[in-house]
């Protein structure tokens, strides 16, 4: 188990690569479905993930006890195949403090932590708030910052935070991309630093040395088990063949833009949500296991569905992400032709 003081140095050698916590599946009475939460953590690993955790997208949907359930199934699915990362943010500092300690006691690598909107009133109150939890739980921890705290972090309290010996790493959720490449010049050489946007994935990676893709879904919406285009398109720009990391990362241009589109609703200034339903309509057609939401959220509307459908098939997802299938499905469709 890594300690505090070795958690800087720690990171730097092992967070690399695409780390990912798919979304939680639920059954149609809205109990956690096990068998695919399972089914989920390991079709993350074999869609090339460095690490997988759980308890971003719809933790606020369980309670503590379903989350360390939930925790502990993914921590020995992962375990001996990759690293295990877990959000141990709740409303209660209580509860996180109780979260962030289980993570530790079954084997955790890491937690991401991020300041809820009730702390995060002052900067100086998030960096309490941070600090607090660092001082009474002895893990790596990767602060998240993420305007679902409604005050995002400066970078002056991110340096003040940087201090702190167990903090590692930057989850730097600001959509600007010059604020992380602010961060960049200013911790790299201590603690990772992550923008968490695959859209922008290559170019920091190539032109700022960025090492890891902390936490986004779409280290499981656009790979698939038969094609992990991201990974791959990492591999090239770390081998130096810029060209062919560029072409892959092209290719996958309609499929990413469809999941921009979803989660423009973020952004929103009159009318933020999280597209936590799309997602698990996403999973669900790519063969994951999505299932419905926690009520009282609304469930996806049947024509929503079908719109999506539509323009899922429109970008070309079969082809992209199991191209052997989509070869299959066109040589039947033209033995059919012929047929008749």
């Amino acid at each position: 188990m890594v300690g505090r003081h070795e958690a800087k140095e720690w990171a730097l050698a092992h967070l690399k690569g695409i780390f990912t916590s798919p979304s939680a599946p639920l059954t149609d009475d809205f109990k956690l479905d096990e068998s695919g939460l399972i089914s989920n953590a390991q079709r993350a690993i074999d869609c090339g993930a460095h690490g997988v955790g759980f308890g971003f997208l719809d933790a606020w949907g369980f309670t503590i006890a379903q989350r360390k359930h939930a925790m502990k199934l993914i921590a020995e699915t992962v375990r001996g195949q990759g690293l295990c990362t877990f959000y141990t943010t709740d409303h209660s500092i209580a509860e996180t403090l109780a979260l962030s300690t289980y993570a530790k006691e079954i084997g955790a690598d890491a937690i991401f932590l991020y300041v809820p909107y009730e702390w995060a009133s002052s900067q100086d109150m998030m960096y309490d708030y941070v600090a607090y939890v660092a001082k009474t739980v002895d893990i790596p921890i990767i602060v998240f910052n993420t305007p679902h705290s409604g005050l995002t972090l400066t970078h002056q309290t991110m340096a003040r935070i940087a201090k702190i010996p167990n903090v590692c790493g930057f989850k730097n959720a600001i959509k600007d991309p010059q604020h992380t490449i602010t961060a960049f010049d200013m911790f790299s050489s201590e603690m990772v630093v992550s923008y968490p946007f695959e859209d922008r994935l290559l170019e920091m990676t190539i032109q700022h040395g960025q090492r890891a893709l902390l936490g986004s879904t779409s280290v499981y919406l656009l790979q698939s088990t038969e094609r992990q285009p991201i990974r791959d398109y990492l591999s090239f720009a770390q081998a130096g063949d810029i060209q062919m990391a560029e072409k892959i990362q092209r290719e996958l241009t309609p499929l990413r833009e469809l999941w921009g589109s979803i989660y423009s609703v973020l952004w929103n200034e009159e009318k933020a949500s999280h597209p936590v339903g799309l997602i698990k309509l996403w999973m669900d057609m790519i063969g994951m296991a999505g299932g419905p939401l926690v009520p009282p959220m609304p469930q996806v509307d049947a024509n929503v569905k079908l719109a999506f459908r539509e323009r899922f098939d429109a970008a070309g997802w079969e082809r992209l992400l199991f191209p052997s299938r989509f070869e299959a499905n066109k040589f039947e469709l033209g033995i059919s032709h012929v047929v008749k």
